[in-house]
């Protein structure tokens, strides 16, 4: 299948309900992964949903292509270990014109929002890092809210990290005047 249908599909199998020319959905009884990626999608982020391991591998390669950069910029020592691994170009030094790519703690269902800490982003904010994301997550990282996704931070750490932020904003708004900070935010949900 084409690398840019599967970043920027316009339908799946699983997600058909999110044709872009649909002007109303039925989200109160979906389940949370298809609300998760339909608020997404709706704010302007890019999904990819990776079949295996060189599925994830080839479309990571392809995407450093399209987004023209030499590598990825990786904060996470797990992260960083994990693409030299399997050969994807990689540096911890920070630039905030390249790409930074790294793990999330919660991606929020009602809000389509992606939560960090400082576990994927050190102390950083994230106004000082690149504004081009690359975020793996997995399947079971999706929470139904903000206060859920900060109850399971609570419970996983014996002491929370610090440094809680979320991006919610994954397309440059058409007319924002309050200046709200926006993500180019490519997606990798990987199933459990």
């Amino acid at each position: 299948m084409d690398f840019f249908k599967r970043i920027f599909p316009s339908k799946s199998k699983k997600y058909e309900a999110f044709d872009e020319e649909q002007e109303t959905v039925e989200t109160d009884n979906m389940p949370l992964d298809e609300l998760f990626v339909f608020n997404y999608k709706q704010k302007g982020g890019a999904f990819f949903y990776p079949e295996d391991m060189d599925d994830f591998k080839n479309s990571l390669l392809q995407l450093l292509k399209y987004l023209d950069a030499e590598n990825f910029i990786v904060i996470e020592p797990t992260y960083l270990r994990f693409l030299k691994k399997i050969q994807i170009p990689a540096t911890g030094h920070l630039d905030k014109n390249g790409v930074l790519l790294g793990g999330c703690e919660a991606l929020i269902a009602n809000e389509g929002a992606i939560m960090t800490t400082a576990t994927h982003t050190g102390e950083y904010r994230n106004q000082e890092l690149p504004q081009r994301r690359v975020i793996i997550a997995l399947s079971n990282q999706i929470t139904p809210n903000k206060s859920q996704a900060l109850t399971e931070i609570n419970n996983k750490y014996e002491k929370p990290p610090a440094n809680i932020q979320t991006m919610s904003i994954f397309a440059k708004p058409k007319n924002d005047l309050s200046g709200n900070r926006w993500y180019e935010t490519y997606l990798f949900l990987i199933e459990n």
